[in-house]
């Protein structure tokens, strides 16, 4: 008998989870004020990239805090990918940390990367061009055309079907999660039953911001334009390209 969630019990379960518990914001500011009165670094670029990744993993505790408390649990598993061909919106900034943590990897798995990337890029070119030109502002399809594409995230190792920057893994990837059974991501391109905790994304954000701006006028170039990159969102795959061919 299966006894997984139906999609009637994940409505439910919404509601409930929207009424009563939506994470207190504090808790991002106190993340951040620990790593600025301790930090494991001392240059200002490193402490950003600390915090970046302290933020990502407190969403990765909230969603869990949340789900114990309405008693459930993800049916996602390691090597399912159905939701890596989604679109990944990310602000410029994030795109330029996603790089910062590559190059701080050691170097042979930085280079497994990067090789990764170039040819990702270079096998991709068309549909590429294709989808990041879709208008998410605008066209309330977007999402199902650049899915429609298969188009996989430049980070999806699709010979293991797992991320290469599992750690920094943007939000829309860690949000986006299914409760119900998994056929239904297999089963469908945009599944129904599947729930997303991107309300977290602002507090996230706004911490972040609040942390880049301690070191905005510190003498070490950060190689970060303030407050564009913050503000400027796009497609990651277009991000990516655009700043790797920065620093070429």
């Amino acid at each position: 008998m299966d006894n997984r969630l139906t999609y009637e019990d994940m409505l439910k379960i919404c509601e409930t989870i929207n009424i009563h518990y939506i994470p207190d914001e504090q808790l991002f500011y106190d993340t951040i004020d620990h790593i600025l009165e301790n930090p494991e670094n001392e240059s200002a670029s490193e402490i950003i990239l600390e915090t970046f990744t302290a933020l990502l993993k407190l969403i990765d505790s909230q969603i869990k805090e949340i789900e114990t408390k309405v008693n459930i649990q993800p049916s996602c598993f390691k090597g399912c990918a159905y939701c890596c061909y989604f679109p990944i919106i990310t602000t410029r900034l994030e795109a330029k940390l996603i790089l910062q943590y590559i190059q701080s990897l050691p170097e042979e798995q930085k280079q497994d990367i990067f090789e990764h990337l170039l040819n990702y890029f270079e096998s991709n070119k068309e549909q590429l061009e294709k989808v990041c030109s879709i208008d998410f502002h605008e066209d309330p399809q977007f999402k199902f055309k650049y899915i429609s594409e298969q188009v996989s995230c430049p980070f999806l190792d699709r010979s293991s079907n797992t991320c290469k920057v599992y750690e920094v893994r943007p939000t829309p990837c860690r949000t986006y999660l299914n409760y119900c059974h998994p056929n239904v991501c297999a089963q469908s391109l945009m599944p129904r039953e599947t729930f997303s905790y991107e309300f977290l994304h602002e507090f996230y954000m706004t911490a972040l911001n609040e942390v880049l701006q301690e070191f905005l006028y510190e003498d070490e170039d950060l190689g970060i334009t303030f407050p564009d990159d913050v503000f400027h969102i796009d497609y990651l795959p277009k991000l990516l390209k655009e700043e790797l061919c920065n620093k070429s």
